[in-house]
């Protein structure tokens, strides 16, 4: 996709940076959110996978045949807290995490990049605080990792081995010939049936193999991956709805640990703990839109190399087809050819079309704790609502008395 589409991006680009340069000159810089946004997505580009697999990844190297033609990544390791480690101070700290999402200027004019899904990614990588370190930035670090990993192994398969394995059989068919005893009684009547069964069977055998490399190394690294990936998110989720959990239970009940005299700790207490749970409400619902974002983007490169692949397969045997005929070779013995070209084109690219359902139907949704399952909304309304109930009640007790 990006090897396609690099002309139109490379000039977008360029424009952009005379237009900053001229502001610049002019005396009008970039706005703080927009500098930070570039900045946060710019650091995702840089960040290696070496450096995340050292800093994120339990030791797990792969293993196995299929290992070796495509790449399959470990299981990362959490490394969010835990809703027993959740202490005051960490809700200070989450507390304050929130504002910079809070008081982000969302850009109601984003850049004009060639694909949406790149600014929404820089807006969520600035407001999960990215540039800042955040508990956040490894999973922004890790889905990136993933993402580009199921696209390569997907190129790999589409656009090399796919086309590589057609080319391959259907040359070794030209050159190879079948006994001449096979074909001594139709020889005269059917000239035409030694290639028909020569390229009918290179059809066949070059469907074969290349059904063998999707439905076993490569189906079976991309479902691994994605089972890790699974297993990271599911985990993670499930630490931060704990966490919401702990966070709204404690801003609910802190005023059963503070007496009159402590009322300012416990104003700033209960605002720590209230904003914390809205912070870790909404890191969720960010974190969902990310992986939509990643999936998105795994679900289109896997079209787009599907198209690639097989446009590529189709000039390669074209081509060939091309030599055979400059070669010497008759219309009619061209036209097998094209049969059995058309045959493994038909019968590979409709099972391939199938690689995007196959890898995502290993994922477990429903057992991952979602934004929209948490209830912030009955979470906001019952503790407001309590609140208020409180203070009726002893406002009305205190007059009676």
């Amino acid at each position: 996709m990006r090897i396609i589409s690099w002309p139109l991006r490379l000039f977008i680009r360029l424009f952009r940076r005379g237009a900053r340069v001229g502001a610049k000159n002019g005396g009008r810089g970039a706005g703080a959110p927009e500098a930070a946004g570039k900045a946060g997505a710019s650091a995702i580009a840089r960040t290696s996978a070496t450096e995340i697999l050292d800093s994120e990844y339990r030791e797990e190297p792969p293993s196995g045949v299929e290992a070796v033609l495509f790449k399959q990544l470990p299981r990362p390791r959490l490394t969010e807290k835990s809703a027993a480690e959740l202490t005051l101070e960490q809700a200070e700290d989450y507390a304050a995490q929130s504002r910079r999402f809070y008081e982000f200027g969302f850009p109601l004019f984003p850049r004009g990049d060639f694909f949406y899904e790149e600014i929404e990614e820089e807006f969520l990588t600035a407001a999960l605080g990215y540039e800042a370190d955040t508990i956040d930035r490894r999973f922004i670090d890790v889905t990136s990792l993933f993402r580009r990993t199921l696209n390569d192994n997907t190129r790999r398969a589409m656009l090399l081995w796919a086309p590589l394995i057609g080319l391959g059989v259907f040359a070794a068919a030209a050159v190879l010939s079948l006994p001449e005893s096979w074909f001594a009684a139709a020889a005269d009547q059917y000239p035409w049936a030694e290639d028909a069964v020569r390229y009918g069977a290179a059809a066949l055998i070059a469907f074969f193999l290349a059904f063998l490399v999707y439905s076993w190394p490569y189906k079976v690294v991309q479902q691994r991956n994605l089972l890790n990936l699974d297993n990271y998110v599911t985990s993670k989720f499930a630490r931060i709805n704990n966490n919401f959990q702990v966070a709204k239970r404690r801003a609910l009940n802190v005023e059963r640990d503070k007496r009159m005299a402590e009322r300012d700790a416990l104003k700033e207490e209960a605002g720590v703990w209230t904003l914390a749970y809205h912070w870790f409400a909404m890191r969720l619902f960010m974190c969902e839109t990310m992986l939509r974002n990643k999936f998105y983007q795994v679900r289109r490169n896997t079209a787009l190399y599907w198209l690639g692949g097989l446009l590529l397969t189709v000039v390669l045997l074209g081509g060939f087809a091309a030599w055979l005929y400059l070669s010497g070779a008759s219309l009619v013995s061209l036209a097998p050819f094209a049969g059995g070209a058309l045959l493994y084109l038909a019968l590979t690219w409709s099972v391939l079309a199938r690689a995007s359902a196959m890898m995502f139907n290993v994922l477990e949704t429903n057992e991952w704790s979602r934004f929209h399952l948490i209830n912030l909304d009955a979470t906001i309304r019952d503790h407001v609502g309590e609140d208020k109930l409180q203070i009726v009640t002893f406002r009305d007790r205190n007059r009676i008395e």
